[in-house]
């Protein structure tokens, strides 16, 4: 701490570098290190479950819908998946929104037991535009339901998925998102980083937050709405980061998005380095664009409430203006560093030990994932490989920052792992595959 305000003093009226360089650079290379150990606290939060969910009898109903498109090679398997849920039957039903198809997506779903909407517009296209059709169509049905649950039609569920979020209804929860792990992990190293990337940010960031009594964030798949919110807010959420953008509208008007850590869905990761660079780089600019429509309300309603949740939401968005941030000051710090060479600089009064724990993190985390949420061991062995993978979101971030302004199109990503639950299952050695849906333990999912 001395030497920090040292450095400050030292900045106000610096021998070689101008003082007002000097003091923007320290600035701003504070507000770099808050945003790490802010990042650190929250990884504290994830070693505990401290939320459980407390089961209770079956009594909301469901409307699960799956917005699909061109998704014959796996719809049939996640249709079949959705009947056999360890729930009453008679209070849930399954809706597909054949979304703009050219194959066989809306037959197939059809004769796997579900309602099938088929909907085409070439101009209004994307999960955020099927999503409000679907709404929109449900509305008009006789049934009333409780709650709204979205899968993509990649997926396969838990069967003890919707006994969780009636629970969560139950307790009052309004916006709940359950937790996504990888169906395909062993599918190469890129399914593999996902896996990993997805055990983390379960643990020691979805999970963390909620532990902290901060808001989750909607994944796009696995999450559930309750009607009576839907009805007060409507949808409007169809950027290129939908789930995002909807969590930040709720939060606007005060309802954060709940975790439901014990609630499992498997989603297909993309096989190829160049489908994640397009994957990614689609969240980037959506959350880019979120971040420009919802900042002002939140930060607004924040101050106005004095409520550090939607504050905190705040650096939630501008989390890819920070990694930019962060990107362009490291560079300008290296280069002052080399031009004023007898100059301090912030970063260099940080204990070293400090800038070698992002690096140990990337290693140690999925390796305490394993063990607290028993997670498959096999897409380990390219654990070498997932630093070079995070690595990748840097040049990634830029890009999509800064390409944000643009209209960008939505562009699907191809699905092709078509596997039944039992096989997914057997992948995973557990022996719950045997097992029909009333005999499936609350707590099968790895």
């Amino acid at each position: 701490m001395q030497n920090a305000a040292a450095y400050f003093r030292w900045a106000a009226d610096g021998p070689g570098m101008p003082g007002w360089l000097a003091l923007s650079v320290a600035v701003l290379q504070g507000l770099v290190l808050f945003y790490a150990a802010y990042n650190l606290v929250l990884v504290m939060g994830g070693f505990t479950v401290r939320r459980r969910v407390m089961p209770c009898p079956p009594a909301a109903s469901f409307a699960l819908i799956v917005p699909a498109h061109n998704e014959e090679a796996v719809i049939a398997q996640l249709i079949e998946n959705l009947q056999c849920l360890r729930y009453p039957r008679h209070l849930y039903d399954i809706f597909v929104v054949a979304d703009n198809c050219s194959d066989a997506t809306a037959g197939l779903a059809r004769r796997a037991g579900a309602v099938v909407f088929e909907r085409s517009d070439p101009v209004r296209r994307g999960k955020g535009h099927a999503l409000e059709y679907a709404f929109r169509r449900l509305a008009a049905l006789p049934r009333r339901y409780d709650a709204y649950a979205v899968f993509d039609a990649d997926n396969l569920v838990d069967p003890g998925f919707l006994n969780v979020m009636n629970a969560c209804l139950h307790r009052g929860d309004r916006l709940i998102q359950g937790r996504i792990e990888t169906k395909n992990p062993d599918d190469g190293w890129v399914a593999a980083s996902f896996a990993m990337s997805y055990w983390i940010s379960n643990r020691f960031w979805s999970l963390a937050r909620t532990n902290f009594s901060l808001s989750s964030l909607l994944g796009g798949t696995g999450m559930c709405i309750e009607a009576g919110l839907l009805r007060k807010l409507g949808w409007g959420a169809t950027s290129l980061t939908e789930d995002l953008e909807f969590t930040a509208k709720a939060l606007v008007h005060g309802v954060p998005t709940v975790w439901a850590h014990e609630a499992v869905v498997y989603d297909e990761k993309p096989l190829t380095f160049r489908q994640s660079w397009r994957q990614r780089l689609r969240w980037v600019r959506g959350q880019a664009q979120v971040a420009r429509a919802y900042l002002p309300s939140l930060v607004r309603e924040g101050l106005r409430r004095a409520d550090p949740i939607r504050l905190e939401m705040c650096l939630v968005l501008l989390r890819p203006f920070y990694v930019v941030g962060a990107a362009l000051l490291g560079g300008a710090s290296w280069l002052l560093g080399r031009l004023f060479p007898s100059d301090p600089f912030l970063f260099g009064q940080v204990p070293m030990v400090v800038w070698w724990l992002p690096a140990a993190a990337q290693v140690l985390l999925p390796l305490l994932a394993v063990g607290l949420d028993r997670v498959p061991l096999r897409p380990l062995r390219y654990l070498p490989l997932f630093p070079f993978f995070n690595c990748t979101w840097v040049p990634l971030t830029v890009v999509g920052v800064f390409s944000a302004w643009r209209r960008s199109c939505w562009s699907p990503t191809r699905h092709t792992r078509g596997i039944s639950y039992q096989e997914l299952l057997r992948q995973r050695g557990q022996r719950a595959a045997a097992l029909g849906p009333e005999e499936m333990p609350l707590d099968a999912a790895p």
